[in-house]
């Protein structure tokens, strides 16, 4: 951020006693350093909306239609990994286990015996006691019933896969953020069935125009405000490579502090093109109520005078700036002098 302030700072040697717009007399305590106001190029800082969630957050769901049995999670509830969340109704597949283990059983009978016959074939026909018609035969029969004993075994495979996907477990430690299931409903593949977040990391998920998150990268700072009053100088930990076709915005990722909540709708300040302006030391404003000023030197003393102030420029997010500053909207034109 390129600035072009020059402030010039004196000392009154003389404190001359004057009257401000309020009727107030300027003692000459009051009367100290001075500051000369200059315009300044800063980025034009724009709002965006987004919201807090974790990191990691996962959408709990299934493979399979089948009715909910129990469900063994609330919302805010904290969760193991592997821990089990959800059960579903398994009769059909109990039934299908139940056959496809006998088809695994009489496969396996029938290759065992394919193969004693095939061993028997090949002796016999070493000793030229059958055709080699027949000892093939005997090989071709121990293929099929090996094919056959792949097949069901496969079945297998698949029935007791499907009797995993029965019982849902936590893809990791985190908390339940959110319940969709009840005992008795019907899930279905793809079905939401819960949302689980990480304990840790916190992160914004900000929805950024275009052309302003061209502006942003990879440890770039926006300042993050929450409904409640939270503020945070977030740094940007992802940028989307491409916008969203429907809305023209880019998703920006900004990491956030691990206490703050997630659902939470913030609002993160994100720079614009640069315009001029003037910025003066938050110590400088005077405030009087809900109403603002800074005292400005005038011939004849320092005077009260009312401002309009708009955005407050943090010194931590530019050191270079000194301490924190404030926009000045209006109220106050670059070349005139103010009491810090």
């Amino acid at each position: 951020m390129k600035r072009l302030i020059v402030g010039a700072v004196t000392v009154l040697a003389t404190a001359a006693c004057g009257h401000s717009e309020e009727g107030e007399t300027a003692s000459p305590r009051e009367v100290g350093a001075t500051m000369t106001i200059m315009a300044e190029s800063l980025p034009a800082l724009l709002p965006v909306h987004g919201t807090v969630q974790g990191v990691q957050r996962a959408s709990v769901s299934t493979r399979m239609m089948a009715r909910v049995t129990s469900v063994d999670a609330e919302v805010g509830s904290r969760v193991r990994a592997g821990q089990v969340l959800v059960r579903l109704g398994v009769d059909d597949i109990a039934v299908n286990r139940a056959r496809v283990d006998a088809a695994v059983r009489v496969a396996r009978a029938a290759h065992a015996e394919a193969e004693r016959h095939a061993a028997r074939m090949d002796t016999l026909y070493h000793q030229d006691a059958v055709a080699r018609v027949q000892r093939d035969q005997a090989h071709l029969q121990l293929t099929q019933t090996a094919s056959q004993l792949a097949m069901a075994e496969a079945s297998l495979a698949e029935v007791e896969a499907a009797d995993r996907y029965a019982v849902i477990r936590a893809p990791f430690a985190g908390a339940v953020v959110q319940r969709s299931v009840n005992v008795g409903d019907l899930a279905a593949p793809g079905m939401p069935l819960l949302v689980i977040e990480g304990i840790g990391a916190r992160e914004a998920l900000l929805a950024v125009p275009n052309d302003l998150a061209t502006r942003l990268h990879n440890g770039s700072v926006v300042r993050v405000t929450a409904a409640d009053g939270w503020t945070h100088n977030a740094p940007v930990r992802a940028v989307a490579a491409g916008a969203d076709p429907k809305t023209r915005t880019v998703e920006v990722r900004v990491a956030l502090p691990t206490d703050w909540p997630t659902g939470v709708a913030v609002t993160a300040l994100v720079p614009g093109a640069p315009k001029e302006t003037i910025a003066i030391p938050a110590d400088a404003v005077v405030r009087r109520g809900q109403l603002t000023g800074v005292r400005v030197v005038t011939a004849s003393g320092p005077v009260l005078r009312w401002v309009r102030l708009g955005r407050v420029i943090p010194g931590v997010a530019v050191p270079e700036s000194g301490p924190t500053r404030v926009e000045v909207l209006s109220g106050l034109v670059a070349g005139e002098r103010i009491v810090l």
